[in-house]
């Protein structure tokens, strides 16, 4: 054959054979990730790539199925949009039910449904606004090092929680999981709560079924927060300051109450143990709390803190 007719076959070929490297994030997740999907129903009306690892999805609608085990009946939820920045396409395409995938980022906007979650917080007289949740996350299998860069659920008008942590010994066989989160050590970790009127709803409701009041429950709490201080040390007291500040604020709190974990040599589940141990907070957890109206002495105060 002539070199022009072998270009010509090659080129035909490159032409009718689709390439793993030219597919894009979007092309890719409609071969290899959706057929595999286990729901009775997956639409969305408007899609677009985003990377060769990423795409977006516009009004999705996801139809979960019942499970006979548990007696869930098929439910259904709604999501304004759904944005992959990146995602471990080759672990979900070739998943044994054993491998969990090495990265993702993803974040889902706009999430309604009938699905038990969802209405949660409808039981307590609290309607269920859209919530957005992001997990943006890196697994290293070698070093089984787990990178937590961002998870957050945004519950829309009512609250955000956001965490971000790294640890080690986290493996990424799902038959290992358990064994492995026994051992696994905390390196760091960050969370952030956010209350824009969830526990102003939420606890009176939550005191009513208890035959009690909201002013109680938080009075018992920071009665817990004094009695645990007092073993802290001085150099945990302003952190604990603002979380009693941030109790004593709960119809309306002044900003966010940002928690903070650094410990010292790392720590696991063992450790917490240890928690009631004098000075423990500091120096076995690197603990530390920021908060924007924190009251210097509120831990100590008591109830008094309000």
């Amino acid at each position: 054959m002539r070199l022009s007719g072998v270009l010509a076959s090659m080129a035909f070929a490159w032409a009718i054979v689709p390439s793993a490297a030219a597919q894009n994030g979007l092309e890719r997740f409609e071969r290899e990730i959706m057929p595999h999907i286990a729901l009775d129903k997956l639409t969305y009306d408007k899609a677009e790539p985003l990377s060769d690892t990423g795409f977006v999805l516009r009004d999705v609608v996801a139809v979960i199925p019942a499970n006979a085990k548990t007696g869930s009946p098929a439910s259904t939820l709604k999501i304004e949009q759904v944005t992959v920045e990146a995602l471990d396409f080759d672990r979900l395409r070739d998943n044994d039910g054993n491998t969990l995938p090495r990265f993702a980022n993803i974040k889902l906007e706009g999430v309604t449904g009938d699905r038990p979650l969802t209405q949660l917080l409808t039981a307590y007289g609290i309607s269920a606004n859209s919530a957005d949740i992001a997990l943006d996350y890196r697994l290293d299998a070698d070093k089984k090092v787990l990178t937590l860069n961002r998870f957050e659920v945004i519950l829309r008008d009512q609250a955000r929680l956001s965490l971000s942590l790294v640890m080690d010994g986290v493996s990424d066989r799902a038959e290992e999981m358990q064994d492995t989160m026994d051992d696994a050590r905390l390196r760091t970790a960050a969370l952030t709560f956010e209350d824009t009127g969830l526990t102003a709803k939420l606890l009176p409701a939550l005191a009513q079924q208890q035959n009690g009041s909201a002013d109680s429950m938080v009075a018992l709490a920071l009665l817990w927060i004094a009695s645990f201080s007092a073993a802290q040390g001085p150099e945990s007291q302003g952190a604990l300051d603002a979380v009693a500040s941030f109790v004593g604020d709960w119809q309306a709190p002044k900003g966010p109450l940002i928690v903070t974990l650094k410990p010292a040599k790392t720590a696991g589940i063992a450790d917490l143990g240890r928690l009631m141990e004098p000075h423990a907070l500091k120096e076995i957890f690197g603990f530390d709390a920021t908060y924007a109206n924190t009251r210097p002495g509120a831990a100590a105060a008591g109830p008094a803190a309000k």
